[in-house]
Protein backbone atom coordinates (compact mmCIF):
# COMPACT_ATOMS: atom_id res chain seq x y z
CA UNK A 1 0.00 0.00 0.00
CA UNK A 2 3.33 2.32 0.53
CA UNK A 3 4.63 2.28 -2.65
CA UNK A 4 1.10 2.68 -4.54
CA UNK A 5 0.77 5.87 -2.46
CA UNK A 6 4.60 6.63 -3.53
CA UNK A 7 3.74 5.99 -6.97
CA UNK A 8 0.30 7.58 -7.25
CA UNK A 9 1.88 10.59 -5.33
CA UNK A 10 4.70 10.81 -7.95
CA UNK A 11 2.42 10.90 -11.17
CA UNK A 12 0.81 13.24 -9.77
CA UNK A 13 3.45 15.40 -9.08
CA UNK A 14 4.72 14.84 -12.62
CA UNK A 15 1.53 15.55 -14.32
CA UNK A 16 1.37 19.08 -12.44
CA UNK A 17 4.87 19.63 -13.88
CA UNK A 18 3.38 18.72 -17.26
CA UNK A 19 0.00 20.82 -17.03
CA UNK A 20 2.29 23.92 -15.62
CA UNK A 21 5.41 23.71 -17.17
CA UNK A 22 4.20 22.55 -20.95
CA UNK A 23 6.05 19.16 -22.56
CA UNK A 24 8.53 21.06 -24.55
CA UNK A 25 9.64 23.80 -22.17
CA UNK A 26 9.57 20.66 -19.51
CA UNK A 27 12.68 18.80 -21.62
CA UNK A 28 14.50 22.14 -21.56
CA UNK A 29 13.77 23.20 -17.83
CA UNK A 30 15.99 23.44 -15.24
CA UNK A 31 15.35 23.13 -11.52
CA UNK A 32 11.69 21.95 -12.20
CA UNK A 33 10.14 21.91 -8.47
CA UNK A 34 11.14 25.88 -8.41
CA UNK A 35 10.10 26.69 -11.87
CA UNK A 36 6.69 25.05 -10.23
CA UNK A 37 6.41 27.01 -7.40
CA UNK A 38 7.48 30.55 -9.22
CA UNK A 39 4.67 29.84 -11.67
CA UNK A 40 2.05 29.27 -8.69
CA UNK A 41 3.38 31.28 -5.70
CA UNK A 42 5.18 33.74 -7.27
CA UNK A 43 9.57 34.14 -6.15
CA UNK A 44 8.74 33.88 -2.72
CA UNK A 45 7.34 30.39 -3.66
CA UNK A 46 10.26 29.52 -5.69
CA UNK A 47 12.67 30.72 -3.00
CA UNK A 48 10.46 28.40 -0.14
CA UNK A 49 10.14 25.38 -2.39
CA UNK A 50 14.50 25.44 -2.95
CA UNK A 51 15.35 25.89 0.64
CA UNK A 52 12.40 22.48 1.16
CA UNK A 53 14.35 20.61 -1.57
CA UNK A 54 17.57 21.49 -0.13
CA UNK A 55 16.80 20.30 3.31
CA UNK A 56 15.26 17.27 1.76
CA UNK A 57 18.69 16.31 -0.70
CA UNK A 58 20.57 16.89 3.26
CA UNK A 59 18.02 14.44 4.50
CA UNK A 60 18.98 11.77 1.82
CA UNK A 61 22.79 12.60 2.07
CA UNK A 62 22.71 11.76 5.97
CA UNK A 63 20.96 8.82 5.35
CA UNK A 64 23.98 7.43 3.04
CA UNK A 65 26.54 8.86 5.47
CA UNK A 66 24.84 6.90 8.06
CA UNK A 67 24.43 4.04 6.07
CA UNK A 68 27.17 3.07 3.64
CA UNK A 69 30.20 3.48 6.72
CA UNK A 70 28.47 1.20 8.55
CA UNK A 71 28.57 -1.65 5.26
CA UNK A 72 32.73 -0.42 5.74
CA UNK A 73 32.38 -1.53 9.13
CA UNK A 74 30.24 -4.86 8.52
CA UNK A 75 32.72 -5.78 5.79
CA UNK A 76 35.74 -5.04 7.82
CA UNK A 77 34.58 -7.41 10.30
CA UNK A 78 33.98 -10.26 7.76
CA UNK A 79 37.36 -9.42 6.95
CA UNK A 80 36.81 -8.04 3.41
CA UNK A 81 38.26 -5.14 4.12
CA UNK A 82 41.47 -4.71 6.24
CA UNK A 83 40.55 -4.10 10.33
CA UNK A 84 41.17 -0.31 10.35
CA UNK A 85 37.71 0.35 8.79
CA UNK A 86 36.57 -0.80 12.27
CA UNK A 87 37.91 1.77 13.89
CA UNK A 88 35.98 4.64 16.17
CA UNK A 89 35.96 7.28 18.54
CA UNK A 90 35.02 5.26 21.37
CA UNK A 91 33.42 8.62 23.01
CA UNK A 92 30.81 9.01 19.99
CA UNK A 93 30.43 5.94 18.60
CA UNK A 94 31.62 7.38 14.92
CA UNK A 95 33.05 4.93 12.88
CA UNK A 96 36.55 7.72 11.85
CA UNK A 97 38.37 5.85 9.08
CA UNK A 98 35.03 4.45 7.25
CA UNK A 99 33.30 7.86 7.44
CA UNK A 100 36.37 9.56 6.21
CA UNK A 101 37.36 7.38 3.45
CA UNK A 102 33.35 7.37 2.22
CA UNK A 103 33.38 11.03 2.59
CA UNK A 104 36.51 11.21 0.16
CA UNK A 105 35.04 9.17 -2.20
CA UNK A 106 31.88 11.74 -2.71
CA UNK A 107 34.57 14.66 -2.92
CA UNK A 108 36.22 13.04 -5.70
CA UNK A 109 33.03 12.10 -7.24
CA UNK A 110 31.60 15.75 -6.84
CA UNK A 111 35.09 16.61 -8.70
CA UNK A 112 33.94 14.71 -12.15
CA UNK A 113 30.63 15.16 -11.71
CA UNK A 114 29.65 18.49 -11.83
CA UNK A 115 25.57 18.98 -11.94
CA UNK A 116 23.37 17.45 -9.44
CA UNK A 117 21.67 15.79 -12.45
CA UNK A 118 25.15 13.61 -13.39
CA UNK A 119 25.73 13.08 -9.33
CA UNK A 120 22.10 11.66 -9.49
CA UNK A 121 22.73 9.43 -12.28
CA UNK A 122 25.83 8.30 -11.44
CA UNK A 123 24.95 7.57 -7.45
CA UNK A 124 21.11 6.16 -9.20
CA UNK A 125 23.24 3.63 -11.67
CA UNK A 126 25.22 2.44 -8.94
CA UNK A 127 22.74 1.98 -6.44
CA UNK A 128 20.63 0.03 -9.50
CA UNK A 129 23.34 -2.44 -10.02
CA UNK A 130 23.54 -2.98 -5.93
CA UNK A 131 19.89 -3.37 -5.25
CA UNK A 132 19.31 -5.53 -8.41
CA UNK A 133 22.02 -7.94 -7.61
CA UNK A 134 21.06 -8.08 -3.59
CA UNK A 135 17.84 -8.70 -4.46
CA UNK A 136 18.57 -11.78 -7.02
CA UNK A 137 20.43 -13.72 -4.49
CA UNK A 138 16.92 -14.44 -2.51
CA UNK A 139 16.86 -16.89 -5.62
CA UNK A 140 20.38 -18.19 -4.20
CA UNK A 141 19.57 -18.56 -0.80
CA UNK A 142 15.86 -19.92 -1.62
CA UNK A 143 17.77 -23.04 -3.63
CA UNK A 144 20.29 -23.37 -0.59
CA UNK A 145 17.31 -23.54 1.92
CA UNK A 146 15.29 -25.90 0.19
CA UNK A 147 14.78 -28.00 3.57
CA UNK A 148 13.25 -25.43 4.82
CA UNK A 149 10.35 -24.78 2.59
CA UNK A 150 6.35 -25.26 4.39
CA UNK A 151 8.12 -25.33 7.75
CA UNK A 152 6.48 -21.84 8.58
CA UNK A 153 9.79 -20.20 8.60
CA UNK A 154 9.36 -17.90 6.06
CA UNK A 155 7.25 -17.05 3.41
CA UNK A 156 6.56 -14.65 0.56
CA UNK A 157 3.43 -14.14 -1.45
CA UNK A 158 4.00 -13.90 -5.31
CA UNK A 159 7.22 -15.77 -5.34
CA UNK A 160 9.02 -15.62 -7.52
CA UNK A 161 6.77 -12.98 -9.84
CA UNK A 162 7.50 -9.91 -6.93
CA UNK A 163 11.19 -10.24 -6.66
CA UNK A 164 11.87 -10.56 -10.71
CA UNK A 165 9.45 -7.83 -10.94
CA UNK A 166 11.79 -5.42 -8.73
CA UNK A 167 15.11 -6.69 -10.05
CA UNK A 168 13.89 -5.90 -13.54
CA UNK A 169 12.57 -2.36 -12.38
CA UNK A 170 16.20 -1.62 -11.41
CA UNK A 171 17.49 -2.94 -14.35
CA UNK A 172 15.24 -1.08 -16.48
CA UNK A 173 16.73 2.09 -14.94
CA UNK A 174 20.24 1.34 -15.52
CA UNK A 175 19.61 1.17 -18.49
CA UNK A 176 17.88 4.32 -18.86
CA UNK A 177 20.77 6.04 -16.93
CA UNK A 178 23.11 4.22 -19.98
CA UNK A 179 20.99 5.45 -22.60
CA UNK A 180 21.15 9.46 -21.45
CA UNK A 181 24.94 9.23 -19.39
CA UNK A 182 26.47 6.67 -21.39
CA UNK A 183 29.63 8.19 -20.23
CA UNK A 184 28.59 8.11 -16.48
CA UNK A 185 27.31 4.75 -17.05
CA UNK A 186 30.61 3.49 -18.02
CA UNK A 187 32.59 4.85 -14.93
CA UNK A 188 29.99 3.42 -12.32
CA UNK A 189 30.33 0.25 -14.41
CA UNK A 190 34.16 0.16 -14.47
CA UNK A 191 33.87 1.11 -9.80
CA UNK A 192 31.74 -1.72 -9.08
CA UNK A 193 33.97 -4.00 -11.66
CA UNK A 194 37.27 -3.33 -9.71
CA UNK A 195 35.49 -3.82 -6.29
CA UNK A 196 33.94 -7.09 -7.42
CA UNK A 197 37.43 -8.12 -8.51
CA UNK A 198 38.68 -6.93 -4.90
CA UNK A 199 36.57 -8.53 -3.24
CA UNK A 200 36.92 -11.92 -4.71
CA UNK A 201 40.72 -11.28 -4.62
CA UNK A 202 40.73 -10.77 -0.73
CA UNK A 203 38.29 -13.54 -0.58
CA UNK A 204 40.94 -15.35 -2.27
CA UNK A 205 43.75 -14.22 -0.23
CA UNK A 206 41.88 -15.15 3.06
CA UNK A 207 41.39 -19.04 2.57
Amino acid sequence: MGIIVIIVLYLAVSYSYYKIIGFEDLKQAKGIASVVAYKMFGETGRNIASILLFIAVLAYVNVILLSNPRVMYAMSEDGILPASFKKKDEKRDVLTVSLTVFAIVCVIVLFFADTFDKILSFSIFLDSIGMATSAATIFMLRKKTKHLDNTGVYSMKFYPVMPIIFVLTYVFLAIIIAITFPEYAIIGTCVFSVFLVLYFVIKKFRK
